[in-house]
């Protein structure tokens, strides 16, 4: 979202087998992350200056695993491409930050949940129920 607009949308299945959900997030969060830095170069290029980025993930691990500059047994087997966005949390132009699965606007487009969740996610997003 950029000023309450979703810029874009996507659900597709990874092109690499993961180990594990914090892997298949980190490699999801380096896909964003490359369009969002897209997105930035572009809106410096008509002039508006910008600041570090929010990104918002509620996989703990995957944070993790990008806040960590070390390599460890459990991230060793992960391609160094994907570090792009611990380089970009190091320079400062990405911020990472927690968001609970149940407050994930994403996820009203890439799973079922409940109604009460569904209503909470529209809102946040802007949107209302259209009454006929």
């Amino acid at each position: 979202m950029f000023v309450g607009c979703c810029l874009s949308a996507r659900s597709r299945k990874q092109s690499m087998v993961t180990l594990s959900t914090a892997e298949a997030e980190y490699i999801a969060l380096c896909d964003l992350v490359k369009e969002l830095l897209w997105y930035i170069e572009l809106l410096e290029e008509l002039g508006c200056p910008q600041r570090s980025i929010a990104v918002h993930c509620d996989n703990q691990s995957a944070i993790a695993i990008a806040k960590n500059p070390g390599h460890h047994e459990r991230t060793k087997h992960i391609s160094t491409k994907y570090h792009f966005v611990r380089d970009q949390v190091d320079k400062g132009r990405i911020q990472l930050r927690y968001c609970p699965t149940k407050l994930m606007i994403a996820d009203i487009l890439t799973k079922a949940i409940p109604r009460e969740q569904f209503e909470i996610l529209r809102s946040k997003m802007g949107l209302a129920d259209l009454e006929i």
